[in-house]
């Protein structure tokens, strides 16, 4: 165990080496957690777009399309950013396209937060609860040591006992 150097008004602090496990537990944690959240975050990215396609009919503005609508939906979802889509919505809607583009990114960000939400959540609640279980057990292994009776002055101090005869 090492002990921080004492700074002017602050006592030395030992670092516990469980501390540096437990860091390094969850980063290692972390990763898969941010990777999967990704992957969920770009799926519901697309899922988005393609709604936003098929709900504002925006293969109609593709001259010579003929096929499903569906098809394109998913195809454009994969190719097209939010930017290039909602640049089709105002050539179709005109001024009503950013009542439209508003309602689309709170829905957006609506869905990803609860992405975010739930990949936090599965990272910190397990570590939240090793964390609880590690820090009662240090805690009830450790018995404070209780000091040792003080006796009053009188008892000990020769000048307040009474005179021997």
């Amino acid at each position: 165990m090492t002990k921080m150097e004492n700074r002017p008004g602050r006592g030395a602090r030992r670092i516990h080496p469980w501390h540096a496990i437990f860091v390094a537990v969850a980063l290692a944690l972390a990763v898969p957690i941010a990777s999967e959240a990704y992957e969920r975050l770009m799926h519901v990215n697309q899922q988005a777009r393609e709604r936003l396609i098929l709900e504002h009919r925006l293969w109609e503005l593709q001259p010579g399309f003929k096929g499903k609508p569906q098809v394109w939906a998913r195809f454009a979802s994969r190719l097209l950013n939010d930017r290039q889509l909602l640049s089709r919505v105002a050539a179709k809607y005109g001024p009503q396209a950013e009542e439209i583009e508003i309602e689309y990114r709170r829905d957006l960000a609506i869905a990803r937060a609860e992405v975010v939400v739930i990949a936090t959540a599965a990272w910190a609640a397990p570590l939240a609860v090793a964390y609880a279980v590690v820090w009662w057990g240090l805690r009830r292994r450790k018995k404070p040591v209780a000091a040792p009776k003080a006796q009053p002055a009188s008892a000990s101090d020769p000048r307040y006992r009474p005179p021997e005869a």
